[in-house]
């Protein structure tokens, strides 16, 4: 049985537990009376969510449940109020955890490292009090709309976000990053960790976060970058530099807290790897980091697989469509978004298995599973494969999923040159049809 099968099952037996009202519930009192739609029902129902309206949700719902039941829009926004969105952050832990622990001959590494990638966005909420309150404004007080700032934590080469951040829309992308770290460490996760992170990390407080909890980092400068002194004296694409620790740099406003500031102000210099590098539009780029024993093409090829994030915040988007709310309670808002991060991260297992029954060697271009595709299948078939009792049953239906999934294959063309338009498209263009 391979980790597919075998984080079906491990959801599954976790959600139809009856030890789940306890830790789904928002209060001691709820989940403790018979109703139409239990905690178990509702994170069932999260999953097969499809950006439809609340009526045609929950009619999907019993359809598929096979029960002739109908439940007002009311009665199931009281069962919502009554989940806690942390169900589904700790049902994403327990499946990525027993994926990355049970598992190690399925997980992909770069030179004996994971590597990660961590980015902030802004995510599109309803425009009412209740979400100006709790995550403010993006604009100004009297123009500005509603916007929370979310942030993700990504494995680049396993495709899964191993964390999600929703919080106010100017909290700050460095302190939501040390979240991250701080998640995605210890015991649970027991392998070594590379962090890609684009130019807006890059600060001398963070440099000393890495250092004090010996791990490794990547980042892009930005091109008027506080370190102009530095890299305008670098003769070479590739050298060890020091940053200076200046009197401007070292500004207690720059430290997130007094323990990086104290490990700041105690040396004169941090020692980093500076390298530059040529885009194909003849533009210089400098990337840093505290990597020292990989090569230069090793770095430049690491930077580059972190448009990955980019493409996995489009699927959460664009694809599971996260940002079609039914309601604009900021409880309900972040249970939709956690349950698509444990959706999304479905789909890739599912999409990882599929492409391993590709065979290369019969296409001019490296092939990959259509990931549009295997999210509508996904969401087709998923809560069939959950609510069906007998064992052999579900894992023949997960596998004919997967084989379903593996016949949609789009080619992967790599180093293309041509230039980006910017242009004002139609959202509903042909080519960008939802696959549900």
């Amino acid at each position: 049985m391979g980790f597919g099968t075998f984080g079906i099952e491990l959801l599954r037996e976790r959600i139809t537990d009856s030890s789940i009202a306890e830790t789904a519930r928002m209060n001691p009192n709820d989940f403790t009376r018979s109703r139409k739609m239990g905690a178990s029902d509702i994170i069932y129902y999260y999953l097969n969510k499809k950006g439809l309206c609340t009526n045609m949700e929950t009619n999907n719902y019993f359809e598929k449940t096979n029960r002739d039941i109908s439940i007002s829009a009311q009665a199931l926004f009281d069962q919502r109020m009554k989940l806690s969105p942390s169900v589904f952050k700790d049902l994403n832990d327990e499946y990525l955890n027993a994926f990355y622990n049970e598992f190690p001959e399925e997980v992909r590494l770069f030179n004996n490292y994971i590597v990660l990638a961590i980015d902030g966005s802004d995510m599109e909420i309803p425009n009412t009090r209740a979400c100006n309150e709790k995550y403010g404004l993006a604009g100004n007080s009297k123009s500005g709309v509603a916007r929370a700032g979310i942030s993700v934590c990504y494995d680049l080469l396993n495709h899964y976000i191993l964390d999600g951040i929703v919080d106010e829309c100017r909290t700050g992308e460095i302190g939501m990053a040390m979240r991250h770290i701080d998640r995605t460490g210890g015991d649970s996760f027991p392998y070594n960790r590379i962090y890609i992170m684009d130019r807006n990390y890059v600060s001398l407080a963070f440099m000393q976060y890495f250092e004090l909890k010996n791990l490794k980092f990547l980042c892009r400068l930005k091109a008027n970058s506080h370190y102009m002194e530095e890299t305008s004296a670098v003769a070479t694409c590739d050298e060890i530099i020091n940053i200076k620790h200046t009197k401007d740099r070292l500004q207690r406003s720059r430290f997130h807290n007094e323990e990086l500031f104290q490990a700041a102000k105690a040396k004169p210099f941090t020692r980093v790897r500076l390298l530059k590098y040529q885009l194909n539009t003849g533009e210089i780029e400098y990337l840093i980091t505290n990597i020292e024993d990989f090569t230069y093409d090793d770095i430049i090829k690491l930077y580059a697989s972190r448009w990955g994030i980019e493409t996995a915040y489009f699927s959460l988007k664009q694809r599971l469509q996260i940002e079609k709310f039914t309601s604009s309670i900021p409880t309900l808002i972040e249970q939709d978004f956690f349950s698509s991060v444990l959706a999304y991260n479905i789909v890739q297992t599912t999409k990882n298995e599929a492409e391993l029954t590709i065979d290369q060697t019969a296409y001019k271009y490296e092939m990959r599973i259509n990931e549009n595709m295997a999210i509508g299948f996904v969401k087709n078939e998923l809560l069939f494969i959950m609510i069906e009792s007998d064992k052999a049953k579900r894992l023949q239906r997960y596998d004919s999923m997967v084989s379903k999934i593996s016949r949609h294959k789009v080619p992967v063309r790599n180093d293309r040159k041509f230039l980006i338009r910017f242009k004002t498209d139609n959202n509903n263009s042909l080519n960008k049809l939802k696959s549900f």
